[in-house]
């Protein structure tokens, strides 16, 4: 799934609310952008470059945008970014797993978050730095997102960013742990510059702001969409600042998560997976819409990974605390989305840690089944299998050993003769 990643594998952004020094920001304003003191923003420069320990290479080119501006830019971006069959693939996938409704639009949803969430931006294509400026004041938060941002233009000279996150990556998952590091190196960052250089005044101002200004619009969202754009960001800033302790407080650690970055979101929810270098297992399913007569056609393919495989859960009843603990023994997947006739029909197999690991898995999203199709007529219900019939769709959910595949699809007879083709 690209839908959070396609635009954040071009632009590295502050978002508000990710961080817990951000605030909100005024309202659009009709004026141009305020341009803060050329001075104020190198001392920012130079404070953010002692503290991370990197020293620029080259000065970013700096655009200061009022609100609407950044909007249509974002917008922009977004759109040359996020290919056609990408958007095709994420909103037909996340309708099969029931993770969306069918009437919900992915790329509309991303666009809503862009222009209400995001105010700062690094463009690693055009080394541009991108903050908005159109509040009449350069304020603690302005300053703030300078340093967020300004610390991602470090990252892009001293590591690529573009050869590190590339723009379509086969794994989604691995692009989805690479943006944590990137984020959460940046989230530091602003957090020990705010506490070594917003004087108490300043800190006190933004906690006010933020206090006085909920933005519910993350909350209205679907689940997948709000714990993907988060996750970065909240996950991304836990899992660097445990590199940063273990590495005897020295960002030294950091850097070498860059050098080095985790390759799952597994790793990157689980410490000591990283540090272990627990690679996740290459799952292979074959060309389905090549072996299935009649008229299939392959619309997409990738790696759930342990993140979106919690969501799946707690989407459909699991709680919280429930999916954290099942979705804690993945150990690698692929799904695999083919169409016929317009009808979509998806395919994930996934291994596990242990055999009890996937029995969890088996029965917690068994029961995630049965509420998801409440009117189902049960086929089989065992300790192997279970298959769901109802008129517009069919599952069938086996396990067998460390493995469980699932297969959602439009009727019994395209199920069965997908089961047949992973036979």
């Amino acid at each position: 799934m690209r839908l959070v990643r396609s635009w954040l594998g071009v632009l590295c952004a502050v978002i508000l609310l990710a961080s817990p020094a951000s605030a909100q920001v005024a309202p659009a304003s009709t004026a141009g952008a305020a341009a803060p003191d050329l001075a104020a923003l190198r001392s920012i420069e130079s404070q953010v470059a002692q503290i991370r320990g990197l020293q620029p290479l080259a000065e970013p080119d700096l655009k200061l945008l009022d609100h609407v501006s950044l909007h249509t830019y974002l917008a922009g971006q977004f759109d040359k970014d996020y290919l056609p069959n990408e958007r095709e693939a994420d909103q037909k996938q996340w309708v099969a797993l029931g993770l969306i409704k069918s009437t919900d639009d992915v790329v509309q949803i991303q666009l809503s978050l862009l222009t209400d969430q995001v105010i700062g931006v690094y463009d690693p294509d055009t080394k541009s730095l991108i903050v908005v400026g159109d509040q009449g004041a350069f304020g603690p938060t302005e300053k703030m997102t300078y340093a967020h941002e300004f610390n991602h233009a470090l990252q892009d000279q001293w590591f690529d960013l573009n050869g590190l996150a590339p723009k379509h990556n086969d794994s989604s998952d691995r692009s989805l742990a690479i943006h944590a590091v990137i984020e959460g190196d940046a989230i530091m960052l602003q957090t020990l510059w705010a506490s070594q250089n917003l004087t108490q005044d300043e800190l006190i101002q933004m906690s006010r702001a933020a206090a006085s200004s909920p933005d519910d619009s993350l909350a209205r969202v679907p689940l997948i969409v709000r714990t993907e754009l988060l996750f970065p960001y909240v996950e991304g800033f836990n899992f660097v600042r445990n590199a940063y302790r273990q590495g005897g407080n020295k960002y030294a650690a950091i850097d070498e998560l860059f050098k080095n970055p985790p390759v799952s979101t597994a790793q990157l929810l689980h410490f000591e997976k990283y540090a272990n270098d627990v690679q996740p297992v290459d799952v292979q399913l074959p060309d389905l819409a090549s072996q299935l007569e009649g008229g299939w056609r392959r619309v997409g393919s990738g790696v759930l990974g342990e993140l979106d495989t919690r969501v799946l859960l707690e989407q459909w009843g699991t709680d919280h605390g429930d999916a954290m603990r099942v979705a804690s023994g993945w150990a690698g997947d692929r799904w695999q989305l083919v169409e016929k006739d317009g009808r979509s029909a998806i395919v994930v197999k996934s291994t596990w840690e242990t055999p009890g690991a996937a029995q969890s898995y088996f029965s917690a999203y068994s029961s995630g089944l049965r509420k998801r199709f409440d009117s189902a007529m049960t086929e089989e219900s065992s300790s192997t299998r279970q298959a769901l019939t109802t008129p517009t769709a069919a599952t069938d959910l086996r396990i067998d050993g460390s493995n469980v595949t699932t297969v959602l699809a439009f009727d019994r007879d395209s199920a069965n003769a997908l089961v047949a083709q992973l036979n």
